[in-house]
């Protein structure tokens, strides 16, 4: 089962009713998923009417940065009822695994975990289905009826976001768009890339795209057909997102379609510049990653999140909801995964 597992299966081997067999004996192993980095698998063997079973735990360890619902290096801020829980695309879809709780409450799995170098705030009735990590020397702050479902103890260390490098392309100049424009795959840059409200631009991957400043106005849809590759866009300054806008793949896959920001809206006191403008607004929608490394992203109401979102800081504004994509940790991984034993025992046998 372990051997199945290291090799990307779930480690899963035969069934009672079908055992696999080895060297005259029958057996067969089951997994059970317990979170994201743990794996229970118990196995049972029968020889000569003889059996036993064992049961062993295995966690995983991931180079990944993509192991947090929302990361804000600086701070992180969640208002008024917002919510953070987790779901697996590699399992189906949000809806189907959102099975736990019941109304406002609902959520699917518990692995939405935050995180930050600083320090964490929750207002008034936020909700973390997941640990709450704040920096080494930092901690969480919970307002009125806020909770974090798992831990609130502190990083060992400080969480490093690597800087963006986007890369360079031949100028197609600015682009607006009203009504639909369609993008083949390839390489693209544009000075600027405008959607008029209720436009629809559907890109066919693998593309990367390269962006000035980009603006979605209100109620515009960004496509993404990822079947034979995934979309990447880069924003090197201003980014608007105004109210109603979705962005997403046509497979709902997050790791599918990313949108990396090397916008810098932070003010340094010792620095006059001209400050990039990032904005999201509410009641907008998108599946994907967002990562600004030195961005502010201050995300307002009502906006929806199926993925992961890092950045220099973060403010998530009343009844805003991240859905991390617990596959998010092994498809971007920058390493390998490994799993490790982690605890083991055996058990009664059940057989006849």
């Amino acid at each position: 089962g372990i051997a199945e597992v290291r090799a990307g299966g779930n480690g899963a081997i035969g069934t009672e009713q079908a055992p696999s067999t080895l060297n005259g004996s029958t057996y067969w192993v089951e997994s059970t998923q317990l979170s994201a980095d743990l794996l229970q698998l118990t196995s049972t063997a029968i020889d000569d009417r003889t059996g036993a079973c064992m049961q062993m735990t295995l966690q995983r360890e991931v180079d990944s940065i993509w192991l947090w619902a929302a990361f804000g290096k600086d701070v992180l801020h969640m208002d008024s009822n917002a919510r953070t829980d987790s779901y697996n695309s590699a399992l189906g879809t949000y809806a189907s695994q959102k099975v736990n709780g019941s109304g406002a409450s609902a959520y699917a799995d518990t692995d939405g975990n935050i995180g930050s170098n600083g320090g964490i705030t929750l207002d008034s009735n936020a909700k973390v289905w997941g640990d709450a990590t704040p920096g080494p020397s930092s901690a969480v702050v919970l307002h009125s009826n806020a909770s974090v479902d798992g831990s609130t103890n502190p990083l060992a260390e400080p969480q490093e976001l690597p800087a963006l490098v986007a890369p360079t392309y031949a100028s197609n100049g600015n682009k607006t768009v009203s009504g639909t424009f369609n993008l083949a795959a390839g390489n693209y840059s544009y000075n600027t890339f405008k959607l008029n409200s209720n436009a629809t631009v559907n890109v066919t991957g693998p593309a990367n795209i390269v962006i000035t400043n980009f603006t979605l106005n209100s109620n515009t849809k960004f496509y993404a057909d990822t079947t034979n590759g995934p979309v990447k866009v880069w924003v090197l300054d201003n980014l608007v997102l105004d109210s109603g806008v979705t962005i997403r793949p046509n497979n709902y896959v997050p790791a599918d379609l990313e949108l990396n920001l090397l916008s810098d809206n932070v003010a340094d006191p010792g620095i006059t510049i001209q400050l990039d403008t990032v904005s999201f607004s509410s009641n907008s929608s998108m599946y994907g990653t967002i990562y600004a490394p030195e961005a502010k992203l201050r995300i307002d109401s009502n906006f929806e999140l199926f993925g992961a979102m890092m950045a220099r800081n973060i403010d998530l504004d009343s009844n805003c909801k991240i859905h991390y994509d617990e596959a998010l940790a092994t498809t971007k991984a920058s390493g390998s995964v490994e799993w490790h034993k982690l605890a083991w025992r055996e058990l009664p046998y059940a057989g006849d």
